[in-house]
């Protein structure tokens, strides 16, 4: 009768490491020392099934976050819905899904064990509003014949009988959007202070499409300036009426009169119209 001796199966503690090849002449000593890292922990696995709560939601996104909220690893769902994550180090995640027109699930927090497998079906809620349309866009004004981005302009949506739906107002970077559009033809306007209003800009909403948008506003140079306005007062400040006033432009050092007003009863004066630039202003009395 043979006895069958079945040898220990080892396992690698430290992994293979090898050196940088080296000559030896003579009598040369070689030190040649290694470090040998240690062999990583066996990994987990993480699967599951993603549904509406009853059918099983192909080609969705699953992504795996880690303790800190930090993406990780993701993958898509499979004709029946079904994922799997590998080589995950053992720890503690979120895990989530979401698949155009449905809401991103609920995170189900998992705690993977070295070398194990765990299970996290997901719920994505349908929401119909997801599959209406948006209107995503930006609003510039040219500077010196470089496109900028202008904040604080109004933009205004309008439907199909000129009748204003929605209106919105550019952010820092000259953003705006408009969401749950319904299918349909759609035009904007922007407005702001001290630029031309544009022409209605034509967007087409449909199957629930997104639409990016650019729109340009002009300089009116009507409006698009300043105003220096004060009050003149004598020593004992008293309004000063009727005394003249001139705005000085300051040019390279230089300055250049170019207007001239007088006070008012009150000895308020006003100068509109000023453009962009460095102004003095200098008054005085006579007789």
């Amino acid at each position: 009768m043979e006895v069958s001796i079945i040898a220990d199966i080892t396992q690698d503690l430290l992994q293979l490491q090898y050196s940088q090849n080296f000559p030896i002449t003579g009598t040369q000593e070689a030190d040649i020392n290694l470090t040998l890292p240690p062999v990583p922990i066996a990994n987990a696995t993480l699967f599951g099934v993603v549904t509406d709560g009853t059918d099983p939601i192909a080609d969705a996104t699953v992504k795996l976050f880690d303790s800190l909220g930090a993406p990780y690893q993701h993958t898509m769902t499979d004709a029946s819905g079904a994922y799997t994550l590998e080589g995950i180090p053992a720890g503690t995640y979120t895990v989530a899904a979401v698949k155009d027109g449905y809401l991103l699930s609920s995170g189900s927090s998992v705690v993977l064990a070295s070398g194990g497998t765990t299970q996290a079906d997901l719920v994505c809620t349908p929401d119909a509003s997801l599959a209406l349309g948006t209107i995503a866009g930006t609003v510039q004004t040219l500077v010196n014949l470089t496109p900028t981005p202008l904040a604080g302009a109004k933009v205004s949506l309008l439907d199909a009988g000129s009748q204003v739906v929605a209106t919105t107002y550019s952010v820092d970077d000259g953003e705006f959007a408009f969401y749950d559009l319904s299918d349909g033809v759609y035009s904007l306007v922007a407005s702001a202070v001290g630029y031309y209003t544009t022409a209605p800009m034509m967007v087409t909403i449909l199957n629930g499409s997104i639409a990016n948008v650019t729109m340009t506003m002009a300089v009116d140079s009507r409006t698009y300036n300043g105003t220096v306005s004060g009050v003149i007062r004598d020593q004992y400040g008293n309004a000063v009426a009727g005394c003249f006033v001139g705005l000085f432009q300051v040019v390279a050092g230089q300055e250049l009169l170019i207007a001239t007003t007088k006070t008012n009863t009150d000895g308020k004066y006003l100068f509109g119209g000023v453009t962009s630039g460095e102004y003095l202003v200098k008054a005085k009395q006579t007789r």
